[in-house]
C-alpha cells in the first residue's frame, strides 16, 4: 500500500483578511453601481393613463413598408417588454447628413432605397407624476428603444408623448 499525502487546508489570519476585503470590495462595487440584483420590476403607484407616443424607425429597407401595419403589437427587444400597439404609420425617405466635398458644408441627403417610418403607438401606463411607467418600461422623449414587431425589428427614437 502506498501512503498518499493528505492535503490539509488551514485557514490563517491572512486568509480571513483577504476574504473580508474581497467581500467588502464586491459590496462597494454593487452599491456604487446602483445595481439591484437584476430582474426586479418597478412597482408604480399613480394614475392609470392611456398614452400615445410617436416613434420613428430609421434606415428601413425597401420591402419593410408593407410589413408595418396599424394594430401591430410592439415589444422592446432587450428585455422583451410590451411597448404598445401601432395606431398609425407614415413612411418617408431616410435622410442622412453628409459632407459636400466641394464646399465642405454638411448637407441633408436622401438614402436611396431606405425609408423612415413614423409610428403612433398607444399604450396603457401609470403616470406617477415624475415618470410614465408601463410595467417597468419608463417612457420618455428621446429614448431609443430597439423595437420588435411581427416580422421586423429596428432601432427607434421616441419623439413625442401625449397623455
Amino acid at each position: 500500500m502506498e501512503n498518499k499525502p493528505k492535503i490539509k487546508f488551514k485557514i490563517n489570519f491572512f486568509d480571513v483578511v483577504i476574504i473580508v476585503l474581497v467581500l467588502a470590495l464586491g459590496f462597494a462595487v454593487l452599491k456604487l453601481s446602483n445595481a439591484d440584483g437584476g430582474g426586479s420590476t418597478v412597482l408604480s403607484t399613480g394614475t392609470p393613463v392611456k398614452v400615445r407616443y410617436t416613434l420613428e424607425l430609421f434606415d428601413l429597407p425597401e420591402g419593410l413598408a408593407e410589413m408595418i401595419k396599424p394594430g401591430d403589437s410592439l415589444s422592446e427587444s432587450v428585455e422583451k417588454r410590451f411597448i404598445g400597439n401601432v395606431v398609425s404609420v407614415d413612411f418617408g425617405p431616410c435622410m442622412t447628413t453628409s459632407k459636400d466635398l466641394i464646399t465642405g458644408n454638411y448637407i441633408l441627403t436622401e438614402k436611396v432605397g431606405r425609408y423612415t417610418a413614423t409610428l403612433v403607438v398607444e399604450l396603457d401606463a401609470v403616470d406617477t407624476g415624475s415618470a410614465i411607467d408601463a410595467s417597468g418600461f419608463l417612457l420618455r422623449a428621446n429614448l431609443t428603444p430597439s423595437v420588435i414587431g411581427p416580422g421586423y425589428a429596428s432601432l427607434g427614437l421616441i419623439t413625442g408623448i401625449e397623455r
